[in-house]
Order: C-alpha cells, then sequence, then structure tokens
C-alpha cells in the first residue's frame, strides 16, 4: 500500500521494486492518498518510471476512485494497466483477508 508519492529516484526504486519477477510471487500495490498522483499517464522522471517498469514486470497496480478524483484525475489520465477501484479500501482489506500473506505499507 502507497500514500504518497516517492520523493526521489532512491524512493521510487524501494517502493517500486517489489515485483513478480524479484520475489516470484504475484505482487499488488494500492495507490491511495497522494500516491494516486503517480497514476496518471506520461509522466517522466521517477514516477512515471517506476509506475511503467512495475507494470512491466508484471506487478497489479490499483488506485482509489476517490483520490482520483479529489486530486483532478480522471480515469482516462490514468495510466494504461492501473486499475481505478471505487471502494479500493474494501478491495483492500478482502485481499488482505483472503489472498496476501505479507503486506507492506508507506
Amino acid at each position: 500500500m502507497l500514500m504518497r508519492t516517492p520523493s526521489s529516484e532512491e524512493d521510487s526504486e524501494r517502493l517500486f521494486c517489489l515485483t513478480r519477477e524479484d520475489v516470484g510471487q504475484d505482487i499488488a500495490i494500492y495507490l491511495l492518498g497522494d500516491a494516486v498522483l503517480c497514476a496518471r499517464k506520461g509522466q517522466s522522471g521517477h514516477h512515471g518510471t517506476g509506475v511503467r517498469e512495475t507494470l512491466r514486470k508484471g506487478a497489479q497496480l490499483r488506485a482509489c476512485a476517490r483520490d482520483l478524483r479529489a486530486r483532478g484525475i480522471r480515469p482516462e489520465d490514468v495510466e494504461s494497466g492501473i486499475e481505478v477501484v471505487e471502494d479500493l479500501e474494501g478491495v483492500l482489506i478482502e485481499d488482505v483477508m483472503e489472498h496476501e500473506g505479507r503486506v507492506v505499507s508507506w
């Protein structure tokens, strides 16, 4: 679960490095709060590169629809491959309770 945007290249690498290729299992990253700013498509720098590389490696990225709206980001402005979820908190809780063995939060 990511609740803020990475503020440097090092932060981006640390936050987006956990991918299926690295750990050999399914990875889902949930973007809440200011972290949804990472979901905007066409970004350059560490935000855009980290998100696109994470998607390329097979991780699932999900962004909170309510937080996107609060920051003026429309669903069509979200990077392709990121799932926009209306009740992301509910999905996160369900996934953790039913499927996940470990949760890492920033």
